[in-house]
């Protein structure tokens, strides 16, 4: 089912006004975002879905700066990002936190010494972050395996050690980039409730990025659709979910609802079919057949 909505009158943690990214390849421009406007509540969990190729990792990028936009602006906290000089965004990413795809341990580290490394970094001292490192990977459910390297966990595992690394530092904001598309769906699950959790006790603010409406389905409060580089929607993920507005959005809807784990949904049929009008369905896609011809209205 749909995560509810709390929303509170309060000031974006995360706002983007009018972001624009082109790449140069020396012979011609590719414009990955246009004219991207959004906000980012704080507290909640915030989706940006969108297919292969929308220009979502561009976006993730963009919200930290470790892609710095084109033109635009990216505010934090209501401080313009893209002001600052280099060592102030650099003090800015402290608090914002990024979970991969791919987990970027490091190999060599134990997972105790995974966690404790961005600590290090930071000039704690090593019994100190080694308190830190343990707090945080027992958040996570992986304090049993401290002492074990990378190469001898699951995939699930090692993105609970990627996420361990990201709390020791305290963060406000974590920015998880497509972080359970390896994972199996039992995993996938597993770690969204995670991040659901760590959002609510923690009270962190966590963003999204994925092109699995599940994924948005089962943790997010609000979502923004992208396409093409440009946000099409944004909304309540319920509303966007039944009531898609756009061509962009009512193609991620089909592809869920073509899920066979997909819960049924209500469709709402078009408003000039007079007769038609009030008639509400809950189906999935594949239970749906259009019949043509007037006996089979």
């Amino acid at each position: 089912m749909f995560r509810a909505e709390t929303r509170n009158l309060m000031k974006p943690v995360i706002r983007l006004e009018h972001i624009e990214k082109v790449f140069h390849d020396g012979k011609d421009d590719f414009e990955a975002l246009r004219d991207v406007s959004l906000d980012v509540e704080e507290g909640g969990i915030f989706g940006i879905i969108g297919l292969s190729g929308a220009g979502k990792s561009t976006l993730v990028r963009c919200l930290n700066l470790l892609e710095r936009p084109t033109s635009g602006k990216v505010f934090l906290h209501g401080q313009d990002m893209t002001a600052l000089s280099p060592a102030e965004i650099r003090r800015c990413r402290q608090k914002i936190g990024m979970v991969f795809q791919h987990f970027n341990l490091l190999m060599q580290r134990t997972v105790l010494g995974n966690v404790c490394f961005p600590l290090e970094i930071v000039g704690m001292s090593k019994k100190d972050a080694k308190k830190r490192a343990m707090e945080v990977l027992r958040l996570v459910g992986i304090a049993d395996k401290a002492n074990a390297y990378p190469s001898q966990l699951s995939g699930g595992q090692k993105q609970r050690v990627a996420i361990a690394r990201v709390l020791a530092n305290d963060p406000e904001i974590i920015l998880c980039d497509e972080a359970t598309s390896a994972l199996d769906p039992m995993t996938t699950e597993s770690i969204l409730s995670l991040l659901q959790t760590i959002s609510q006790t923690q009270h962190i603010t966590i963003v999204v990025i994925t092109h699995e409406m599940k994924v948005v389905q089962q943790i997010c409060n609000r979502v923004a659709v992208l396409d093409e580089g440009r946000i099409q929607e944004t909304g309540p993920v319920s509303e966007v979910f039944t009531h898609p507005q756009t061509k962009a959005a009512k193609r991620l809807v089909l592809a869920r609802m073509q899920d066979a784990d997909a819960p049924c949904v209500k469709l709402a049929l078009p408003e000039d079919e007079k007769e038609l009008a009030d008639l509400m369905a809950y189906v999935k896609a594949h239970n749906l057949k259009v019949l043509e011809g007037e006996e089979h209205v």
